[in-house]
């Protein structure tokens, strides 16, 4: 799992999460985007993009995520996303700032 840092754009991108089998419906996944959502909010990010092939569903359902378009990504991003060919679905999710809350409706 890794957390590449877009700093002008204020954008991360949470990549390589993986969960092995024996591991699979504990939380685990969970904790670890929530361990880079901490990380980047306390860099000052305010949001996170997440590029997949298979775990879409997951992102989704489990960690909040909505589907993006590449037109979210971070420009340097974006090209290699551009070259790479794998036709990876984006998904992005807004970080609060440390010390804001959402109000619920």
């Amino acid at each position: 799992m890794a957390l590449h840092v877009y700093r002008d754009e204020r954008k991360g991108e949470l990549a390589s999460l993986y969960v092995s089998a024996p591991h699979e419906n504990q939380g685990m996944g969970r904790k670890l985007v929530q361990f880079i959502e901490d990380r980047a909010t306390a860099m000052g990010l305010t949001q996170l993009i997440a590029l997949s092939t298979q775990a879409f569903t997951y992102f989704q359902s489990k960690a909040g995520f909505v589907e993006g378009t590449p037109a979210d990504l971070p420009r340097d991003r974006r090209e290699k996303y551009d070259r790479s060919g794998r036709n990876s679905k984006v998904l992005v999710k807004p970080l609060q700032m440390r010390g804001t809350h959402a109000t619920r409706s």
